[in-house]
């Protein structure tokens, strides 16, 4: 794994911001010689921290992906006042490459509820943007080129992690919703309601409300799947007493 000695923005900084990211710009080469093409996506992110995306074969970006897969996208965190720039942004640069739905449904609509009226339109498919360079801007003198190995988690930990996450959302929701509410009312303060856990991933986790979606991190990323409860069981104390 890449290791520099120091960085300003670092690479599960990067991972983070893209798990909380719900859009990106999405660039593409067009067919015609026009130039790049920008578009917007909703994005979600699978164990490793890839971006995964949901798109139509009406829309032209996924034409262009069809003809040619390199693209990138940029999540960003705009501040609600002054200037834009002062956000922080992470560039992925790749080439996407199409996912299996069964691999991926959950996991995106977890993060956009919404997308369940469309899982089985069959001109929709997800991609996966797989990276060959990472560039952040996190600030004035907070600039950053990482590589893949930096910033994504190992294959090997996110399928780890994974596979004991419909459990854990299982368990949370049925046993512990005074502690959901807690995370979302004390942690991300958000109004009070039956806040429930729809994703779960080595770096956090996404809570619901109606059509409300927010992100909830861990204290730091977990490596197995019975690091969950840990993690939960942190930010619980962390929640009572804030």
């Amino acid at each position: 794994m890449t290791t520099p000695a120091r960085r300003s923005f670092t690479g599960t900084e990067a991972r983070q911001l893209l798990r909380r990211a719900r859009t990106a710009a999405l660039g593409t080469s067009n067919l015609d010689p026009s130039g790049p093409y920008i578009s917007l996506a909703n994005i979600a992110t699978d164990g490793c921290g890839y971006p995964i995306i949901f798109i139509s074969k009406l829309a032209w970006h996924t034409r262009n992906i069809l003809a040619d897969p390199t693209g990138s996208l940029m999540a960003s965190e705009i501040p609600a006042a002054g200037d834009a720039l002062t956000g922080q942004r992470v560039t992925i640069m790749g080439a996407f490459q199409p996912v299996p739905a069964a691999e991926v449904a959950e996991r995106y609509a977890a993060q956009h509820p919404a997308a369940r009226f469309y899982l089985d339109f069959p001109d929709f498919s997800f991609w996966r943007l797989v990276p060959t360079k990472i560039h952040a801007v996190a600030g004035f003198g907070r600039i950053e080129t990482m590589e893949p190995d930096e910033v994504f988690l190992p294959e090997s930990t996110g399928a780890a992690v994974m596979a004991g996450v419909p459990g854990a959302i299982a368990h949370m929701n049925e046993d512990h919703a005074d502690s959901i509410e807690l995370y979302a009312t004390k942690l991300l303060a958000a109004e009070p309601g039956k806040w429930r856990i729809t994703g779960i991933d080595p770096d956090g986790a996404h809570l619901c409300l109606a059509d409300k979606v927010l992100r909830l991190d861990f204290e730091e990323p977990v490596t197995g799947a019975d690091g969950l409860r840990k993690a939960f069981v942190t930010l619980a104390h962390k929640a009572r007493n804030s």
